[in-house]
């Protein structure tokens, strides 16, 4: 067996999501269960048919996926008793090892999956041409060929292979909807977290969307970011600090969150634009902020432009306009001089990821690393000399939120090499069983005036963190809270590490510190909405005292950040899984799977422009002919379009 890293995860679901067609190409109209019989009559039945695939030579086992899906089939469908005869089909393959498929087996059994069932054994034995009827089988599952479904971009059907089955509207029966909550376990977060002892700001979202779970998960996410975003634009420049900050790994850190929500196409992302709302009373007053100096400098203007030249002086200079979004369709520039007009922040919204994904193809290395740099605070510089531009911006806090459908992410993320996807955290809204809900059920108020009174309501905040200039309010965690804190992550790193290999790490390190960033926004909150909540006008209290310096994470909100993000770490980690691979076939979008062969000669080949005798020269050090290396050449120009002939004998491969 090939000993690759895998995401246990990704391929629980992806039996479940995936359409079954028959031989004919049909759609059955149900797929039929093979079992109804006691797990004595299951093991009897497989194990009769395992002899038959041995009889017959048949590796069911080739590819890693294969050998992973068989795995699941028999620990679903037999638990430990399926381990011998994963043991007996395994080593009808030549790599075949004992103790790698023992841990294999363990991890199938430790998933606790329900996607793929036992079912999947049957469909791959017949494929091999193995007969499946037995004496407690008269009817074998209609399961057929499913390579069509199998062989679809993984990229652009993400929202099946990635959905969370046990989400998806399908139960018919009491038992069915309790199996299904379980198996959601781990893939939202506002059903596990205590609503009632959180913010105003968060209980009201949860009271508006909480009949639809991963719908309510999505909404607060978005409510968070923009609040994140909010925070960091109290924080004043590095000459005169304000707002709150914590300390992470030695550096200063803000609260500002990177998330991507995606879905299938119409499936309410649109929503999320709400949230923005949030912002409207901020946005309001950096508006009107922004007319009044425009009204003093035209004042000053035109004084300035009645004087004699020798009396003049300086001329006055007019403001730049400021607003809290900065819009996703501005090239890199525009967003460095929107970040630069507001002091260092911004926040980023878009409910159409292409928005974003134009400007990273068009203006990719400056686009991806401002937003690389501005994750983690590092100073963001540009000079455009054509413009006698220069800017340098310490310390930028920008928020990151978009939505997209899963065929959108390779566009916005070309590579993960770079960096720029694991400063994300994603979540998946699952594709549901069509509803047409009840579109009359808020008669009373809209619910973007719902947002914005609710934004209003988070200006003593704004402003009580804005003020302090000089004199910022530092978040810190409790020593116990640090301990588990640690503890947690270290687990996670092996975890994740064990499973999906040592490119998850960068993933692992920045999910700690989103769930770093996550506490002190909930703290944050936690102190508005007791102060709210305990207003007295006749002795007026401000939100925080003129002495106070630091402001420790409470419990509560602790435990709701690591619920959210333990959430969010179950998704991204399923993103990277594919996403991984797509570094592993950056062909995979255009449906083009290269060769063992195939691939080791395209990757020795030299970026940018080739001579063919250069070409010739590779062939002949990987022993491949001369006949050969030419097919192979002129199947990459031709049908694959991955090299490029410039002219004659020259080729270009692409950076």
């Amino acid at each position: 067996m090939n000993n690759e890293e895998f995401d246990f995860d990704f391929y629980m679901n992806m039996e479940k999501n995936s359409p079954v067609k028959n031989t004919t190409g049909s759609t059955p109209a149900a797929t039929h269960n093979v079992f109804n019989s006691s797990t004595d009559d299951k093991l009897s039945e497989v194990t009769a048919i395992a002899k038959r695939i041995v009889e017959n030579g048949k590796d069911i086992t080739q590819g890693y996926q294969n050998w992973v899906r068989l795995g699941f089939a028999l620990a679903d469908g037999l638990g430990e008793a399926g381990r011998d005869i994963f043991h007996q089909l395994s080593q009808m393959n030549s790599e075949y090892n004992y103790a790698e498929c023992e841990k294999q087996f363990t991890n199938c059994i430790r998933s606790h999956g329900s996607g793929i069932t036992l079912n999947t054994f049957f469909m791959m034995a017949k494929e091999a041409g193995v007969s499946v009827t037995s004496a407690t089988s008269a009817n074998p599952p209609s399961v057929g060929n499913n390579n069509k479904t199998l062989n679809i971009g993984i990229l652009n059907n993400l929202e099946n292979d990635l959905a969370v089955g046990g989400m998806a509207e399908v139960a018919e029966t009491p038992e069915e909807e309790e199996k299904q909550k379980t198996a959601s376990c781990g893939y939202t977060f506002s059903d596990k977290i205590n609503i009632e002892g959180m913010d105003f700001i968060s209980r009201k979202i949860y009271e508006l969307h909480h009949d639809n779970i991963a719908k309510c998960d999505a909404m607060l996410l978005g409510a968070y970011n923009i609040i994140s975003g909010l925070l960091g634009g109290t924080n004043g420049t590095t000459s005169q600090r304000s707002g709150i900050y914590g300390v992470y790994d030695g550096r200063r850190v803000y609260a500002p969150l990177f998330n991507i929500i995606y879905s299938g196409a119409g499936n309410e992302k649109g929503n999320l634009v709400f949230d923005k709302m949030l912002a409207h009373a901020v946005k309001t007053e950096m508006r009107r902020n922004y007319e009044a100096e425009m009204e003093q400098y035209y004042h000053d203007k035109a004084e300035w432009d009645s004087k004699s030249r020798k009396d003049r002086g300086e001329e006055p200079k007019e403001p730049d306009y400021r607003s809290p979004f900065v819009p996703g369709n501005s090239s890199s520039s525009a967003v460095y001089r929107a970040i630069n007009a507001n002091g260092g922040w911004g926040m980023m919204f878009e409910t159409e990821a292409d928005t974003i994904s134009s400007m990273i193809d068009s203006d990719y290395g400056n686009y991806s690393d401002l937003m690389r740099k501005a994750h983690h605070h590092e100073t963001i510089s540009m000079n455009r000399v054509t413009d006698k531009l220069h800017i340098d911006i310490d310390e930028p806090r920008l928020s990151i939120f978009l939505t997209c459908t899963p065929g959108q992410l390779p566009a916005l993320f070309p590579s993960f090499e770079n960096g720029l996807g694991s400063r994300f955290l994603f979540y998946n809204i699952p594709d549901e069983k069509v509803v047409f809900h009840d579109v009359f059920e808020l008669k009373e108020t809209p619910l973007d005036d719902i947002y914005k009174e609710l934004g209003e309501k988070f200006m003593p905040l704004f402003h009580a963190l804005q003020n302090r200039k000089d004199h910022p309010i530092q978040f810190v965690m409790s020593s116990s809270q640090q301990k588990n804190f640690i503890q947690t992550y270290k687990e996670l790193l092996q975890e994740q590490f064990s499973m999906l290999g040592k490119g998850i790490r960068a993933f692992v390190f920045r999910i700690a510190l989103e769930c770093f960033r996550y506490a002190m926004i909930l703290t944050t909150l936690r102190r508005l909405s007791e102060w709210s909540e305990n207003i007295n006008y006749s002795q007026p209290q401000e939100i925080f005292k003129e002495e106070e310096s630091a402001l420790v994470c409470d419990d509560r909100d602790y435990d709701t950040a690591m619920k959210i993000v333990e959430c969010l770490i179950n998704h991204t980690a399923r993103v990277y899984a594919v996403m991984a691979k797509e570094d592993n076939n950056p062909f995979e979008n255009k449906n083009i799977k290269l060769t063992e062969e195939q691939r080791i000669f395209y990757d020795s080949l030299p970026k940018g422009n080739f001579h063919t005798s250069e070409m010739l020269e590779i062939a002949k050090k990987l022993n491949i002919s001369n006949r050969t290396a030419e097919r192979l050449l002129s199947k990459f120009c031709h049908v694959y379009r991955i090299i490029n002939p410039v002219s004659r004998g020259i080729y270009n491969k692409p950076e």
